[in-house]
């Protein structure tokens, strides 16, 4: 049997590293080795403000260490997290796939915020340099499928991002370079509604392989098991396929 993936996370806006560890734990416990990059322009106090391209390096870097150490490498990535993650495998030789979760995937030449095509959403409170949630008013989209103690819980743990991040270019489209891609859906998501998932799905070409789970945009927290289900399964169809090209 061959050696399975690790699967390296490209997390997206405001949430911080904890939100990901217990499911970063169960895919461990289920034989697939995992870590969550901590994003440059998640919380950032440093000046100027680190972006895309610091993002990039970050998730690279742990791309990079797996290379190193003779493992292929499938990205997950998460909402925002999906540009940083799909242009953080340009030019990285073991990578078995990439791994779209209720996540932008750009064309090269995109902005993040040329993807919102009006003001930002309610829930984002521009700050100069900086974006905030509105911890008042993201509970019912980010977190709709948990209960009011858990949303409250995980809001109280977001931070700021980046300004600068939504506005870094796209140069990569790991789709059109031969790269094993895949979609995962949330049915429930409030954020990142299913018909722009389709859409964006739709950009990865007939052959990308696709899962749903029954989730609102943080599966993370409110189905971690089934989520681990889903993109181990799908982390397994792209690993294979990458070993016969």
């Amino acid at each position: 049997m061959s050696v399975k993936p690790a699967i390296v996370i490209a997390q997206g806006a405001w949430q911080n590293g904890s939100s990901w560890n217990v499911f970063v734990e169960k895919l461990r416990a289920a034989g697939y080795p995992a870590e969550h990059v901590d994003l440059p322009s998640v919380g950032s106090t440093a000046t100027p403000l680190p972006g895309l391209p610091e993002d990039i390096a970050a998730i690279r870097s742990v791309i990079s260490r797996f290379g190193d150490a003779g493992r292929k490498v499938v990205v997950l990535c998460h909402s925002s997290g999906g540009v940083s993650g799909g242009n953080a495998v340009a030019g990285c030789d073991n990578i078995s796939g990439v791994i779209w979760l209720a996540a932008f995937a750009l064309p090269k030449g995109k902005t993040l915020n040329q993807t919102t095509n009006g003001p930002p959403q309610p829930w984002i409170d521009v700050q100069g340099d900086r974006y905030f949630l509105r911890k008042e008013l993201v509970g019912p989209s980010l977190y709709n499928d948990l209960d009011s103690e858990s949303q409250k819980k995980w809001i109280d743990e977001t931070s700021h991002t980046s300004a600068v991040l939504f506005q870094g270019v796209s140069t990569y489209e790991p789709w059109a370079e031969g790269v094993p891609c895949a979609y995962i859906f949330c049915s429930e998501d409030k954020a990142f509604h299913m018909t722009t998932q389709i859409q964006t799905a739709a950009r990865l070409g007939p052959e990308a392989v696709t899962a749903t789970v029954k989730a609102g945009h943080s599966p993370f927290l409110s189905v971690p098991d089934e989520l681990v289900a889903a993109v181990t399964s799908v982390a397994d169809k792209l690993h294979e396929k990458a070993n016969h090209y």
